[in-house]
């Protein structure tokens, strides 16, 4: 996995009310390669930081109105993952030690250096970088898989357990996507429970699923008499998640009259029930999936455009199976393991069985998977899951053997380095790290399997 400090990937909000001040800042962090919005004063930071998509706040300590000092309090008392660097005058340094016992992480004096504020932000981002490691790292340790309870240890995997976390830390939307049966609910509820409100509910809603002529009130909830069968008041699915997350499985399904109105609640972080005058606030932090095609169905005018750009802050992508193989043998072992009963022998999948459910292309993904699973279990008398206890469609794969000239080892090797230079962008000595490989080691298998101009 690649834990390389990504400037690009930390979005700055500079608080300053001097113009020139402002926009210096401005410039430095944008040629440095980060995200970067400003304003120019500390009310209009709050209103900012209410969309919940900044990583850091650089914020000047003397301003009218909010000073710096005040906005630091409210920034730690409602965003807590969220990180404040002060900029201060001489005089004014001794409040700026103050506002580090209060919880900044530091601060730069004026006039400002490109050097030290480049050099400083920098520092921050490693800093970022290394807590959302350890937090990956001690949760591997201590449940062996990721976030929330995924399984595999594939670069693919990995890759996505770390966009996991960053998002937990964020209020802003997500949008997830993924083929039928990859887990994306998983993932939603992996990233609720790393967030720091993740004592607060979480609400699947599958929009597939809820009747078109009530869906509205479903999302929004109704007042008494708003129509036929109202007979009293009734908070919908978005109140309901109170500070939580609401999770719109299949939001492709939605009506494109609806999506409008989603769209209005996600933008004015308001909604008004069916039937009420009054509006009420939304406080949830909304996640949404689909296995379509959402840029093709933008196209089509299925799906309006502003509603996909609004949930596309952070998009996630669930790898299907088929891409992910060398996670198979944990999948299989653990839904062996959740659905073998006290009467079953079954112990393990035998050698040539796991062969076939490694050749598979598994069109179900995952949620295949686990039915087959539960399949050779009813069938199977013996204390190995054989190759007969199997779907017809795995029995009748060939064995990896016949199928490559390399050994099984050799092919997963191969595809095991293809896949964690794909995660790491080409960059062999993180490809190398993520695989737990020496550097000489990697250099002699790009080799080997000709792998060397991969980039």
């Amino acid at each position: 996995m690649d834990l390389q400090p990504k400037c690009s990937d930390t979005t700055i909000l500079v608080v300053e009310d001097e113009d020139d001040v402002r926009e210096f800042c401005v410039d430095a962090l944008t040629d440095a390669e980060f995200t970067v919005e400003s304003v120019s004063s500390g009310e209009a930071a709050l209103a900012v930081l209410e969309h919940g998509h900044i990583d850091i706040v650089l914020s000047d300590l003397k301003m009218p109105g909010l000073d710096g000092l005040a906005l630091l309090k409210l920034v730690k008392e409602k965003y807590g993952s969220i990180d404040v660097v002060m900029m201060t005058g001489q005089a004014t340094v001794s409040t700026a030690v103050e506002a580090m016992r209060l919880g900044a992480y530091d601060y730069i004096t004026k006039p400002l250096e490109l050097d030290g504020l480049t050099s400083l932000l920098g520092r921050l981002v490693e800093r970022r970088e290394l807590i959302l490691e350890n937090r990956l790292l001690k949760g591997q340790v201590n449940t062996r898989s990721g976030p929330g309870g995924m399984l595999g240890d594939s670069p693919q995997m990995q890759e996505l357990y770390r966009l996991v976390l960053k998002a937990a830390m964020k209020r802003h939307p997500v949008l997830i996507l993924g083929e039928s049966g990859t887990g994306k609910e998983l993932v939603a509820r992996a990233i609720h429970e790393q967030a720091p409100w993740k004592a607060e509910p979480f609400v699947p809603v599958d929009c597939s699923a809820l009747a078109e002529n009530l869906i509205e009130s479903e999302l929004f909830g109704h007042v008494r008499g708003a129509f036929t069968g109202a007979s009293q008041d009734r908070a919908g699915l978005l109140s309901s998640a109170g500070s939580g997350s609401v999770f719109l499985d299949e939001i492709g399904e939605l009506p494109v009259a609806l999506q409008a109105k989603l769209l209005r609640a996600l933008q004015e972080r308001e909604f008004r029930p069916v039937g009420s005058n009054q509006r009420k606030e939304l406080k949830a932090r909304v996640m949404a999936a689909t296995n379509r095609d959402i840029q093709a169905a933008v196209k089509g005018g299925t799906f309006r455009e502003d509603l996909y750009y609004r949930l596309n802050v952070l998009t996630l992508k669930v790898p299907p199976l088929r891409n992910r193989q060398l996670d198979i043998p944990c999948l299989a072992k653990f839904f062996l393991a959740r659905h073998r009963e006290p009467q079953d022998l079954v112990q393990a999948v035998s050698p040539e069985a796991m062969d076939r459910l490694m050749d598979y292309a598994w069109p179900g993904n995952v949620r295949e998977l686990e039915n087959c699973m539960r399949r050779a279990l009813a069938v199977s008398c013996g204390t190995l899951i054989e190759v007969a206890d199997l779907p017809p469609e795995l029995r009748s794969a060939h064995p990896a053997s016949e199928q490559h000239d390399h050994s099984r080892l050799e092919e997963l090797e191969r595809k095991a380095i293809a896949e964690s230079l794909q995660a790491t962008g080409g960059h062999r000595l993180r490809a190398a790290k993520l695989l737990g490989m020496g550097k000489t080691t990697m250099y002699r298998k790009l080799k080997e399997y000709g792998l060397e101009k991969t980039r």
